[in-house]
This record gives structure tokens, sequence and C-alpha cells, in this order.
């Protein structure tokens, strides 16, 4: 992708990755790769923002990931813009280039994922010659085997790069949470209590980590962090590099806690309200504030035959909001009404922070959004493709 504007936000649809600029880095109709095909023409058709201004679509790209590959977790394009992977738990990791007919390998292994979270863990190296993840390695604790996480590096040729154990007294390695791609993580060790192990031993660990030397840079025990001890699991992480070079990890848990961590200093929780569960959030481009979503949906019965079940019932609400980090206080909030049944995408935030995307339930179905991060107002919607 040749995204030249500040102002730019890429993301994915599907298997479609669109780079969305300035109009004036625009000279004339988005350039269109890969795309051909009857399929491709109805949801290119969508991709038209209204109204017209400040933002347009410099690059669509329709990238060859086979059919019936899952899209659960959007597929992920490299920095280079040159290759493409996507994640799928049961059918595994499928990597390459994003012209059709280049190399292309899948990782036929179940992999790790997050269904309810829609995240996996994995991402790109920031060099673009692999993507850096996990997989599950049986390990022998006493006489009871269970798995561990371990890191690797997947390359688009197929070949496999174990990388260095990451191992603590406190645990295996149970979950991990990628820092931008450098090999930065967040990682959680003993995070789940098996049957092996006494209530009173079980201490979970949160650590700064580097995955390619295997290092343990910075560790806290759970349930030292004033306020934290009650919480009963880790929902989501987010992450951001601040302009000084140090990690911003925003961690939400279940019930009711926000925990923020800079690298170098204390974990501190901070002020923010509790959110509806799985409700997607993202750092501002300073890791000054949070932009969260509010998962806001109508109500009612699902059924296999719609004509047996009552239309659902719409609901109003929060649809995302944007609150300081360090007093919690939303400098502001949109609200609006749900007529259908509808879940919150993840957000993002341009790197200049002047911009933001959301998913917007309207009258006219699913919609994405263009929003300004100083005041939240709607600037452009299109519809979202299916």
């Amino acid at each position: 992708m040749n995204l030249k504007a500040a102002s730019v936000i890429a993301f994915t649809m599907g298997s479609t990755i669109a780079g969305f600029g300035a109009v004036d880095a625009v000279i004339a109709g988005p350039e269109q790769i890969g795309c051909y095909g009857d399929n491709w023409g109805p949801t290119l058709g969508m991709l038209e923002p209204t109204p017209a201004g400040p933002m347009t679509f410099k690059t669509l790209r329709c990238t060859p990931i086979p059919e019936g590959w899952p899209r659960m977790v959007p597929p992920a394009l490299s920095p280079n813009g040159e290759f493409v992977y996507a994640f799928g738990s049961w059918k595994g990791l499928w990597l390459g280039d994003v012209t059709r007919g280049g190399r292309a390998h899948t990782v036929n292994e179940k992999l790790s994922g997050d269904f309810f979270t829609l995240t996996a863990p994995f991402t790109w190296l920031d060099d673009s010659s692999s993507v850096i993840g996990v997989k599950r390695e049986t390990t022998v604790a006493g006489s009871v085997s269970y798995s561990s996480l371990r890191p690797y590096l997947f390359s688009v040729d197929g070949s496999q790069t174990k990388l260095p154990e990451l191992a603590h007294l406190g645990g295996s390695l149970d979950e991990i949470y990628w820092i931008d791609g450098s090999g930065l993580a967040l990682a959680g060790f003993g995070m789940y209590e098996r049957d092996d192990e006494k209530a009173d031993q079980h201490a979970p660990i949160l650590a700064f980590v580097d995955a390619h030397t295997g290092a343990i840079l910075q560790a806290v025990e759970k349930a030292s962090v004033p306020g934290l001890a009650d919480q009963r699991s880790l929902e989501a992480v987010k992450s951001k590099i601040d302009p000084s070079g140090k990690a911003h990890v925003l961690m939400k848990w279940e019930p009711s806690k926000w925990l923020l961590w800079v690298q170098g200093q204390s974990p501190q929780v901070v002020p923010l309200p509790s959110a509806a569960r799985w409700s997607p959030f993202v750092l501002s481009s300073d890791a000054s504030g949070v932009l969260i979503m509010g998962n806001l949906s109508a109500r009612g019965w699902v059924c296999e035959l719609p004509d047996r079940c009552p239309p659902p019932t719409p609901q109003s609400g929060m649809i995302a909001e944007f609150r300081e980090l360090s007093t919690g206080l939303a400098q502001w909030t949109i609200f609006g009404t749900a007529s259908y049944f509808s879940r919150s995408l993840h957000p993002a935030v341009s790197p200049d922070g002047r911009w933001g995307l959301i998913s917007l339930p309207d009258e006219q179905g699913a919609a994405l959004a263009l929003i300004s991060m100083t005041s939240g107002k709607v600037i452009q919607k299109i519809r979202q493709p299916g």
C-alpha cells in the first residue's frame, strides 16, 4: 500500500484491505489491486464514503486468501504491503503474497485464538520478514500434561523458527499480546489453575518480555497490584508505543477493572467505568486516551427461521466514547439506536490522532464511520460490506 498521508487509516474487511487517505492526496479514483471477477463487484460498490470528503479510498486491495477461509479475525497486511496472513483456529495460519498466483503457504495446525475478542496472538515483524506468534507445546508438570505456549516465527516460504522459551517460576506461558512488530510483548504466566496446583500456590504473573531473546524485562504478580486481586480474568489488551519509545499497555479485566502499565513503571488501575463484555477498544495515538465501543445491539430471539421470531426490539445507548486515561472522564460520546442485532468491530485511530474509524449501527444497516477524535462528530460513512 502506498500511504503517504499522515491521516491514513488502514483496515481490513473480510479479505479486502483498504487504505483510507485524505482527498487532497488522491488524484484519481482508488487504485484497485487484484479486484477482478464478478464476486468483488457488490462489495466494491458499497465502498463509497458519504458525504464526499474529507477522506476517500486510495487503494482497494482484494487479497488472494482462499475461498472458505475463516473471516472472524481480519487478515493482516505486512508493513511493506507485499504479504498478508489470515488466521483460522481450526485451519491454521495462511500466509501469502498479495498477488494472485504468488507464494502461499498454510500452517496446517490448530493454533490459539480468541473467538470472543476476535483476536489471535500473531503479528507481522516490523521488517515484514515473518509473522511472530505462538504454538502450544505439551509439557509435563508432575504427572499431569498440559499445553504451554512457545514463540515461533512463521515465514511465507513455509519455514518455522522456534524462538527461545519464555519461562517464569510463576507458571507456564498462557497468554501473550504483541506490542508492535519488534518482538516485545505482554505475557501472562500461570494465568490458569491446573489440576496439579493448590489454590494457595496459584499466583498469576504479568510481564514485559522480549520473544527474540527469551528475556523477561519486567514482571509483577497480579495479586500485588492494588485493586486487581479480585479480578477473575484478563479479557482484552491493547498497546501503543509512545513517541519516546515506551510501551503503554491497557488491560481490561473481568468483571470491572482497567489496568494501565507503562514500561519501566508500576502497573496502575485507572478510573475507567465498566464496559459491556467483549467491547473492543483502542488507545489513542499518543496513548493518553482510549476509544471504547459500546457493543450496542437490538434485543430479542434469534431463530433459524426468521419468520417464526418477532422482530428484534431496538435499543438506544452508547455506540462509542473517548475517555482520558488519567481521569477516566469522557471527552465525547456517540449515542444512537440499534434496530437489528449487531456487534462492535475493532476501532482504529489514525497515526496523527485526528481521525477514528468505528462500526456504527444506523437505519440503513451496519456502517463504518469516519469520526473526529477531537469531538466525536461523524464525518463520513460507508456501508459495511458483508
